[in-house]
């Protein structure tokens, strides 16, 4: 038997430990905080945080009472050259207003906004932790039981890549889903209802996601109280009264439950009103109120709609039930796997939803969930509700969360995760008492700051970091220069497709982008866009990445450029270079020109000089789904796309669609193949280099010059045909040690490659540009060639050039 001493000191012993899993959880969510401090710019430069994140911080920007408090991301001009706007009704406006009011103070320094609006979204995510660690505390009557499941479902790689996201769609959303929670919890144990539905009113002001919670709990709580009204009724008959409603109806009218389903249909209609005016307002009242953007939206993502054109094609092929479950139960595995363990992550990847390995986990968490449910003996219609709210979502919202692309749809089974994690550590906690409990409670803040390290280090690169740095200050110099003006923005380097970027960062201004099919009859003053234009003076002559021109003076240089004859690919689209750019030209532009993506490939001279993720391909593929029509003139459809800074061997392009089956078809395409990206005036260069070189080092059909570390082929008599043959290149190096490893074998460097050679306006000469290695050559063997169609090789001329003694 304890002594009353010993007694004392082993209960303030444990009165001690009763604050240590909330300072842990605490010290696990400063992790969040601490570990990514480059949160002036949003992650990476693709996928789905980009783009929903710069969507949102627009829609928040342009809230304002002028428009009535209308969620749209951008202004446009219409025909008539009036301001025209593109609504986004989709969520409710609390979230907006929100990250409106925490983006207010910082004026216009676009760094400091999305700093505030990412760290806006990181104490959504605390608060969301919070929730849901006082719920289970409730629920599992252990603090240690709440803080390991808590932590352990927010380390997915889910939950932590999209943390921070500035979105109403995810943590936000996510944060209201655990606070009704929470008060369904404080109702079920105490009784207050009023709590419940403020917290309510407040998760859907946030967002929808609230309704796949409350869904199941109403039709479980009515079942509940009807099947002990019933049971009261088979003890206590009532006595027979006519025309007066039984006890079990009167019962279920005046249930809670039933009051609590009316308070949130109510409310939701109301923000839904809210927004449908709105729109309808800015709409001008010209289409009936069943046609504006968002009701289209609502009956889209629902199934409902009668226009089959609005399912995207490759949407038909997501639709079927395997690959549907199979996408839904990989989310669930997702979400049970914390980032500590996973070993790839890959945002808009849909290889990462192939992971079978995924998928099983997931289907293996749901069994294992519903089967604890069974042995759960108090406030089961509590974690039975839990672990159904991401049904409740996916289910009904089909036709949106079908999309592999949408990975944080997610999280909405982190009722599941949750579930799961809370009943396997009840299981052994009753096997091996509360110290293993504590134990793990320990070793989930481990994992969950593990988890946030790792994280805090995907696309967040010092050159990543350094991109976002240049790109945003000289937006910042631009929209000072650019206040209150018309402009067009055009696609930005590394940035191609991101039109919500484009939003965002020129939000609060009227934009023409490049996805409008045709100018307005009011004209902008000015052009922003990622390419330096040759032989144009750029407004913004500091800037690095971002450059700002005026309209006459762009237009002008493009009809010059165009009309320079500089075409290396004749097709459906005519497509000419510059020094920095693919100008591509459609000579009769339709409205169904922009419909089908373009693909662009670049195979670089040196493969060094490609990110790490292109490296392992061999060539930088900048397939976003850039679409046409940005320029009209006259008849005709003009599009640029910039080119990166690093030397170029050769370029695949053209333009697709994608079949319902997910199949690829080609529209067109076109290759070429050169070593420098050379303009006019560095060809007129040249052509006074080889004017005064004297004797070429080989004479034949082309004669051949050596210039520093470049071959240039030199053809006094061009023609259009000239470069169809392709020219041959062989290098014997002095030391073959400093060939690379698979030309080692063989001797000599190959670069027989397909390059064109281009014409010298008025100068009569075609030339073609081949470079040279760093490493000392001993022998060059160059020529040219013709492929026959039985597949053999005729040599129209050839030459050798010795360098060594």
């Amino acid at each position: 038997m304890q002594t009353p001493k010993a007694f004392a000191f082993r209960l303030a012993y444990l009165q001690s430990l009763a604050w240590l899993p909330p300072a842990l959880l605490l010290l696990a969510l400063s992790s969040l905080f601490l570990f990514d401090g480059s949160r002036a710019h949003f992650r990476g430069t693709g996928g789905n945080h980009v783009q929903i994140s710069a969507k949102n911080m627009a829609i928040a920007e342009n809230l304002s009472i002028d428009h009535n408090f209308l969620t749209f991301t951008h202004q446009t001009l219409d025909a008539d050259g009036k301001p025209a706007y593109e609504p986004y009704g989709r969520f409710p406006i609390g979230s907006y207003a929100l990250i409106k009011l925490a983006i207010l103070p910082f004026g216009d320094s676009l760094a400091d906004r999305i700093r505030a609006a990412r760290m806006l979204m990181l104490l959504f995510f605390a608060a969301a932790v919070v929730m849901s660690y006082l719920s289970l505390r409730r629920l599992a009557s252990s603090r240690w039981i709440a803080l390991t499941a808590t932590l352990l479902a927010f380390s997915s790689p889910i939950a932590l890549y999209y943390g921070d996201s500035v979105s109403s769609e995810s943590i936000i959303d996510t944060f209201g889903v655990l606070l009704v929670f929470h008060g369904m919890v404080i109702f079920e144990y105490e009784g207050r209802f009023r709590q419940l539905l403020l917290k309510v009113c407040i998760a859907l002001l946030l967002g929808w996601h609230a309704y796949a919670l409350l869904l199941p709990y109403i039709a479980f709580g009515l079942m509940r109280g009807l099947i002990k009204t019933r049971s009261l009724i088979r003890f206590y008959p009532p006595p027979p009264v006519l025309c007066q409603p039984n006890r079990a109806t009167r019962s279920l009218m005046r249930s809670r439950y039933l009051m609590l389903g009316a308070v949130a249909l109510l409310f939701g209609i109301s923000m839904l009103t809210f927004n449908f005016t709105s729109e309808y307002l800015a709409l001008k009242g010209e289409i009936p109120l069943t046609e504006i953007p968002s009701f289209r939206s609502m009956l889209d993502r629902t199934g409902f709609s009668s226009n089959v054109e609005s399912i995207r094609e490759g949407e038909l092929a997501w639709l079927p039930w395997r690959g549907y479950l199979e996408r839904q139960f990989h989310r669930i595995g997702a979400m049970a796997l914390p980032y500590a363990f996973s070993q790839s992550f890959v945002d808009h990847d849909r290889s990462y939803a192939r992971l079978r390995s995924v998928v099983i986990l997931g289907i293996a968490a749901s069994i294992a969930s519903l089967i604890g449910l069974l042995f759960v003996r108090h406030h089961k219609i509590l974690m039975v509700t839990l672990a159904l709210s991401g049904f409740c979502w996916a289910l009904p919202m089909r036709h949106v969360t079908a999309s592999p692309y949408h990975l944080y749809e997610a999280l909405h089974y982190m009722g599941i995760a949750l579930t799961l994690f809370s009943l396997v550590l009840l299981c052994l906690r009753r096997l091996s008492g509360e110290r293993i409990a504590t134990a793990l409670g320990v070793v989930s803040v481990l994992i969950f700051a593990f988890s946030a390290l790792r994280m805090s280090q995907l696309d967040n690169s010092a050159q990543t970091a350094e991109l976002h740095k240049a790109v945003i200050a000289d937006i910042e110099v631009i929209r000072n220069v650019t206040a209150g003006k018309t402009i067009m923005a055009k696609a930005m380097p590394e940035f191609q497709s991101m039109r919500m970027l484009h939003n965002y960062y020129f939000s609060g201004r009227v934009v023409i982008d490049r996805y409008q099919n045709a100018l307005s009859a009011r004209q902008p003053v000015f052009v922003v866009t990622g390419t330096r234009i040759d032989g144009l003076a750029s407004l913004t002559p500091q800037n690095q990445m971002i450059f700002l021109y005026e309209w006459d003076d762009y237009h002008g240089r493009i009809d010059e450029i165009i009309e320079s004859g500089d075409r290396i690919i004749r097709s459906y689209f005519d497509v000419y270079l510059t020094e920095n750019a693919l100008i591509y030209v459609k000579d009769s532009c339709r409205e169904d020109d922009i419909g089908s993506p373009f693909f662009l490939a670049l195979f670089p001279v040196n493969e060094n000089d490609l990110s790490d993720k292109r490296r392992q391909h061999g060539f930088d593929n900048l397939d976003s789904q850039f679409r046409y029509g940005a320029i009209r003139r006259g008849e005709q459809c003009i599009d640029i796309v910039p080119l990166p800074d690093y030397d170029i061997a050769r370029i695949s392009t053209g333009q697709y669609i994608q079949q319902p089956d997910g199949s690829i078809a080609h529209l067109w395409e076109g290759e070429f193949t050169f070593s420098r990206r050379l303009t006019y005036d560095r060809l007129r260069q040249i052509n006074e280099t080889i004017s005064q070189a004297g004797e070429p080092v080989i004479r034949s059909d082309f004669d051949v010059y050596i210039n520093d570390d470049i071959l240039i082929y030199v053809n006094d008599d061009c023609h259009e045909d000239d470069g169809g043959s392709p020219f041959f290149l062989a290098l014997f190096p002095v030391n073959e040690n400093d060939l690379p490893d698979k030309r080692r074998q063989h001797g000599f460097d190959n670069l027989d490659f397909r390059f064109e050679e281009r014409a010298i306006r008025r100068s009569g000469r075609c030339i073609a540009i081949a470079p040279l290695p760093n490493y000392d050559i001993a022998r060059i063997h160059t020529g040219q060639y013709i492929q026959h169609a039985d597949g053999s090789f005729e040599h129209l001329w050839e030459g050798d050039v010795r360098l060594t003694q």
